[in-house]
């Protein structure tokens, strides 16, 4: 704090009161500016060019595009027999069953000649609301897996057939699981029951059957989930990270942080520079405390002491003298 002083003010700021203010508020406009810039992911891209190109190819790779030829759909008389929360597959829907595993081996081989295919990428809200707009289409589904497995499927026409079951949980699904019927999986993936916290990203093509009910621990035991019959189910490439985010922008909130020391250390300097100034233009003095009140050396005396005092007084001032 300044030393109190008291001159009246002048009213008016001086030149360099309306610099210094002048700079503060260019200051927090610049601030304000750069907050704005600095939120845009499109500055991140700039700077880190590496990490947006990486960040790129995963979303590339999580979320296929494809265009170019339309796949087939499921046949509507084989559409129509198919019947939604209901355990396993019917002796009615396994003609629908059979082609359409037969359409996703197609398709997956299409896809594996590079062949362009236009695929819609899979909802799971979509597809539990509206499973009759979905029913025969063929869709892309990227996950976490879950939990794989090699199983044989008894057909009644074509006898045992061994699949791939699996179990995934899209982005969109939470906790609710999708189903999935593939014919081959790739040889990377480890065939486990329960893959735990680190699931791995996968990715297929595939037709949507039908909300297949299964058995599970809710209140009811019984859930429902989205069944899909798929040609094969490939593991998404994890790209390797030479920098992480964070790497990169250590240096850069180093510079930052000392940046911001030196101007806190200016300011200061400043103020203190202002004060001494101020304190060798006049001087002043500090209001003292009054001084606190003290008897000492003070005699106390009765009323009769005192009475007996003047009476003495008064008895030696009217006494005769002796040469009277």
């Amino acid at each position: 704090m300044r030393f109190r002083t008291k001159q009246r003010p002048k009213g008016l700021l001086t030149r360099r009161h309306q610099l210094h203010l002048t700079m503060m508020l260019v200051a927090l406009l610049l601030v304000l500016t750069g907050s704005r810039i600095v939120a845009k992911p499109d500055f991140w891209a700039t700077l880190f060019p590496a990490v947006a190109a990486e960040q790129n190819a995963i979303t590339q790779t999580l979320r296929p595009d494809y265009s170019g030829h339309v796949a087939k759909r499921l046949p509507e008389e084989l559409r129509d027999v198919i019947r939604d929360n209901v355990i396993g597959v019917t002796a009615e829907e396994w003609r629908a069953w059979g082609v359409s595993l037969s359409y996703a081996e197609e398709l997956h081989k299409q896809i594996k000649e590079e062949t362009t295919v236009n695929l819609r990428a899979a909802k799971y809200a979509l597809l539990m609301d509206a499973p009759d707009h979905c029913r025969g289409r063929p869709w892309t589904v990227t996950g976490a897996l879950r939990r794989i497995t090699r199983e044989t499927t008894h057909h009644s026409k074509l006898g045992p057939i061994k699949v791939v079951d699996a179990w995934l949980t899209l982005p969109d699904s939470g906790d609710g699981l999708v189903h999935v019927i593939s014919r081959s999986a790739d040889g990377d993936l480890e065939f486990l029951n329960d893959y735990g916290k680190d699931p791995p990203q996968v990715t297929l093509t595939g037709y949507f059957f039908k909300r297949e009910a299964y058995a599970s621990q809710a209140e009811t035991g019984l859930s429902i989930a989205p069944l899909f019959l798929a040609g094969s189910i490939s593991e998404v490439p994890r790209p390797a990270v030479t920098a992480s985010r964070s790497d990169q922008l250590t240096p850069w909130l180093t510079w930052l942080a000392l940046g911001i020391c030196v101007a806190i250390g200016v300011v200061v300097w400043s103020f203190m520079l202002s004060d001494a100034a101020h304190k060798g233009q006049r001087t002043h003095e500090l209001t003292r405390l009054p001084p606190s009140p003290s008897f000492d050396g003070v005699d106390a005396e009765s009323p009769c002491e005192m009475l007996q005092h003047m009476e003495l007084a008064t008895d030696s001032g009217f006494a005769p003298s002796a040469d009277a």
